[in-house]
């Protein structure tokens, strides 16, 4: 029976292959790359080609003209190359080796050769092998992966991979691949590239991705190879289920507090204003808080907006806000992907103590021009890209503007309707796939805000910032990412509030960084990353000049910096034993402090002060002062089954450059400021436990984790802080011990009709000034909570697709109030009134809770159309809540009188409207 139905199928694929020459070809093709010609090959004659993207990047197809059958057009594109075909169906195969048999062999002498009974069951077997390998081709598109001149005995082979858009050609960042007979997996990365290790055989691989269709491939693996993917778009369906990077981080990845957020989610979230923010979304995750509403900066686990890194594509962001805090200063129309690691963090990383920000933007479609932009009630934004060489180097353009000044004048505010803003962001970006071993991209950044208060105040702050980024494949097995990078972050203050003391300032600050990481998995069964990275700070404090002829300020240089930040890192992910995968990292940091400096000096064990001031010492040249360490990262992961897994890490963090601050909320005029001869850097451990589960199937995850970090060296800041009456700002400064411990839940559902996640975290977050003198202490040197200890917060993100036109999202959030300090008596001195405060952040505001909704409509989902758009309708703060901001007291009469700040005590009601050229899934 075996041998009839192998007989009849090698009949049906002769008879699929003969039936191939009856395919004409519907038009002419002129001289064109090979990649290309397949390309208008499937888009014109619905003809599929498969290949290794590999064995044809030099080949160039001669004119075929029309008419020409299709055997005959593949047979002209391969000649000269070593390469050969076989057809089924629509479908061409191309492979190397010796060319498929498509004939019976005609044999001289017919006579039967006699057979012994293990000759039979061999043959039987071999039969039964071919045809289930027929079988799977003709099932699923099949690749042959490397040679047999190039096979190790005894070594598994490396599968190297690059997975794009079929349509735009950009690179498909968190796909899955998935191997169904091993029951492992990966995911692709920020260019799209992964890796598979696998012995010589025969595979089926699942590859997924959230707006693409499902692909299966046949792997039959040889050797070290590549494999190309390119994925086709995919209209949603009502039971569409989407299969995204949790399948295997939620469980079965290394790093803990780690969050991506997709660009699906930032459409779906409702938002204020009809802005769709990133960063706004993130504080619906736990663990990430913020100051209050309309406030800048993010808080991470208990710690200061400071303590955070924001890159955009390698490029430092000093200061993510506009408008300050009511948006966030990156386009949505430019954000591919956004990681957030709160814990755990990666070995190639440093500087922070709290968290890791990673925004990557779009590369740019490499085969046709592409626009998308929209409209809303503060802002309207676009942004344009295309190929400038058709698959090899694209460009995108963005742009973003406001023009809110009309919202201003309809407040009750005398001082607001007398005020005036504006922001704007550009980006540029250049990307260009040289060859399959060299990636190069350019990014170009700006952002800038202006701010008027009636005649009061004047603000101004800018980011500017350039990239350039080569990536680069020595080998199947060392892979490198090289990096350049410049940041400048200005800002100018005209304070005119006080006419006597009226003055102006202008800050600057430059971050020039250099990369080199390395990836090598040449070793079977780890994962090897190394690097060496280096920053150049140079921060201009700039001078107080007083303002105007009334004002008695008097001037101040507040000074200039320069520092060197370095580091050299390595790390290693392996499995120790089955079902137990360890990630080993160590990282060593060195910051050095340059002269030219001004260093002041003061009696030994005394408080650093006007009174134990002795002389201020001038250093021309050389290193004033150096800081260095170790910096170890752990991580541990046990499966406990399939679907479930347990977790712990370890890290310990430096951080060089902090902010000058004392507001709760970052302000346009804070200043950052490098660790000096006083002020030494804080240092950071965090250890982490948790558990992992994928419920049912891997569209729902739970995680629970419990860590606990503690930080020495923390700033604090002496009550009523002054930063820009004195340059010595040691005096300003103390430096304790902060305590941060919580316990996070999640579960998140990531398909079906009804999408979001429900979110909790308990969590508390001290510090301690305990120095030798009360001068040095805070609250007596008794712990207290910090500015941002709130000690319960919870989220609820929900988005329910009624139809594929129509979709309703709402927003519930609820946390504790943050701490503030409190008048609690008044005293008289001289006959005049006096407000007694309370110990450092005694008591806390009210609770904050707010509730949201959005409804998002969708234009007709026809796939052919010029242009397609969609309507937001969002209502921020649907109960019309007064959520207080801040809350004050002042003395009137005798009498101290309370005040609460809420910035929105109403429903705010926004429409906006968007666009994108091509049809409702064009990308």
């Amino acid at each position: 029976m075996r041998r009839i139905l192998v007989v009849l199928l090698a009949a049906l694929l002769q008879v699929a292959v003969l039936g191939q020459e009856g395919i004409l070809l519907d038009r002419s093709y002129p001289e064109l790359p090979f990649a290309q010609f397949t390309r208008e090959l499937e888009r014109d004659e619905g003809i599929k080609v498969y290949y290794d993207q590999s064995w044809v990047d030099s080949l160039r197809t001669p004119v075929i003209p029309q008419g020409t059958s299709l055997s005959e057009a593949i047979t002209s594109a391969l000649q000269g190359s070593k390469l050969n075909f076989y057809t089924l169906s629509n479908q061409v195969f191309v492979f190397r080796g010796e060319a498929l048999i498509t004939e019976y062999p005609q044999f001289d002498n017919p006579d039967e050769v006699e057979r012994t009974q293990d000759e039979v069951i061999a043959n039987q077997e071999l039969e039964n092998e071919q045809y289930l390998v027929t079988k799977a081709i003709s099932e699923k598109r099949n690749l042959l992966i490397g040679s047999r001149e190039q096979a190790v005995r005894g070594r598994k082979s490396v599968v190297s991979g690059h997975i794009s858009s079929f349509k735009t050609g950009e690179a498909l960042i968190g796909a899955t691949i998935y191997v169904i007979e091993t029951g492992e997996g990966t995911i692709s990365g920020i260019e799209g590239n992964f890796q598979l290790k696998l012995n010589s055989g025969n595979y089926s691989i699942m590859v997924q991705h959230m707006s693409m269709k499902e692909a299966e491939y046949g792997l039959t693996v040889i050797s070290d190879g590549t494999l190309n993917i390119e994925l086709d778009e995919n209209l949603i369906e009502l039971e569409e289920i989407t299969v995204t990077d949790k399948r295997h981080s939620n469980v079965k990845g290394m790093f803990m507090g780690y969050e991506r957020i997709s660009v699906k989610s930032m459409k779906e979230v409702p938002v204020v204003l009809g802005e769709k923010d990133v960063l706004k979304i993130v504080q619906l995750l736990p663990g990430v808080q913020n100051a209050g509403e309309g406030s800048a900066g993010i808080n991470v686990r208990g710690g200061g907006a400071d303590q955070n890194m924001f890159y955009i594509n390698n490029i430092s962001i000093y200061n993510t806000s506009h408008l300050f805090g009511f948006f966030t200063s990156f386009s949505p129309d430019i954000v591919s992907d956004f990681s957030l690691y709160k814990n755990n963090v990666p070995a190639k990383y440093g500087g922070r103590i709290a968290s890791i920000f990673n925004i990557t933007t779009r590369k740019g479609n490499k085969n046709h021009f592409f626009a998308q932009g929209g409209i809303s009630p503060i802002t309207a934004h676009m942004a344009i890209e295309g190929p400038i060489v058709k698959e090899k180097v694209s460009y995108v353009l963005s742009g973003r503007s406001t023009y809110s000044d009309w919202i201003l004048k309809r407040m009750k505010s005398y001082d607001l309707q007398n005020s005036n803003a504006s922001f704007n962001d550009f980006t540029v970006g250049l990307d260009a796939i040289v060859n399959p071993k060299n990636h190069v991209n350019l990014f170009l950044y700006y952002s800038s805000d202006r701010f008027s208060l009636s005649s009061k105040s004047d603000y101004e702050y800018s980011n500017t910032g350039a990239s350039l980024r080569w990536d680069h494949k020595f080998s199947e097995f060392l892979s490198s990412d090289f990096s350049i990078s410049t940041s400048d972050y200005q800002f100018s203050t005209l304070d005119k509030n006080n006419i006597s003391e009226a003055y102006s300032h202008q800050y600057a600050l430059r971050h020039t960084e250099a990369r080199a990481d390395f990836v090598e998995l040449k070793l079977e069964g780890h994962r090897f990353e190394f690097g060496i990275n280096a920053i150049w700070y140079d921060l201009n404090r700039g001078d107080i000049l007083p303002y105007g002829p009334e004002s008695f300020r008097v001037p101040v240089n507040l000074g200039r910096e320069q520092g060197i930040e370095s580091g050299v890192y390595v790390s290693d992910e392996f499995e120790l034993f089955p079902r137990f995968s360890v990630l080993l990292g160590l990282r060593y940091s060195l910051y050095s402090l340059l002269a030219p400096a001004d260093i002041n000096m003061y009696e030994d064990g005394q408080p650093l002060d006007q009174y134990s001031y002795l002389e201020t010492v001038h250093q021309e040249s050389g290193i004033v002062k150096s800081y260095s360490g170790l910096e170890p990262r752990a991580a541990l992961n046990y499966q406990l089954g399939a679907n479930s897994s347990l977790k712990a890490s370890y890290s310990r963090l430096q951080q060089f450059i902090f902010l000058l601050s004392n507001t709760i909320a970052i302000a346009p005029n804070d200043q950052w400021k490098l660790t000096d001869y006083h002020i030494s850097p804080p240092v950071s451990d965090q250890v982490s436990l948790g558990f992992y589960q994928d419920i049912r199937d891997p569209s729902l995850n739970l995680s629970v984790e419990i860590y606990k970090k503690w930080v020495n060296g923390i700033v604090e800041y002496k009550d009523g802080a002054d930063f820009i009456s004195s340059e010595a700002i040691e005096t300003q400064i103390l430096q304790g011990f902060q305590d941060s411990r919580g316990i996070e839940f999640m579960v998140r559902k990531n398909s079906d009709r009804l999408t979001g996640w429900l979110s909790y975290a308990y969590s508390r977050s001290t510090i301690t000034i305990d120095g030798e003198h009360s001068e040095q202490q805070v609250n007596s040197g008794n712990p207290y909570p910090s500015n941002f200890d709130k000690p319960h917060s919870l989220n609820l993100v929900a988005n329910y697709r009624i139809s594929r036109r129509l979709s309703v999202s709402s927003n519930l959030v609820y946390s504790t109030g943050r701490p503030v300090t409190m008048p609690v008596a008044t005293y008289y001195a001289e006959g005049r009134p006096y407000l007694l405060h309370s110990s450092r952040n005694a008591y806390r505001i009210p609770n904050y809770f707010r509730v949201d909704l959005s409804l998002n409509l969708e234009g007709n989902l026809k796939s052919k159309k010029f242009a397609h758009s969609f309507w937001m309708l969002n209502i921020y703060n649907l109960t019309g809540r007064e959520n207080a901001y801040s809350v004050y007291y002042e003395v009137v009469d005798d009498q101290v009188n309370g005040y609460q700040l809420s910035v929105f005590g109403r429903p705010i009601v926004t429409i906006s409207w968007n666009f994108k050229f091509g049809n409702y899934n064009s990308n």
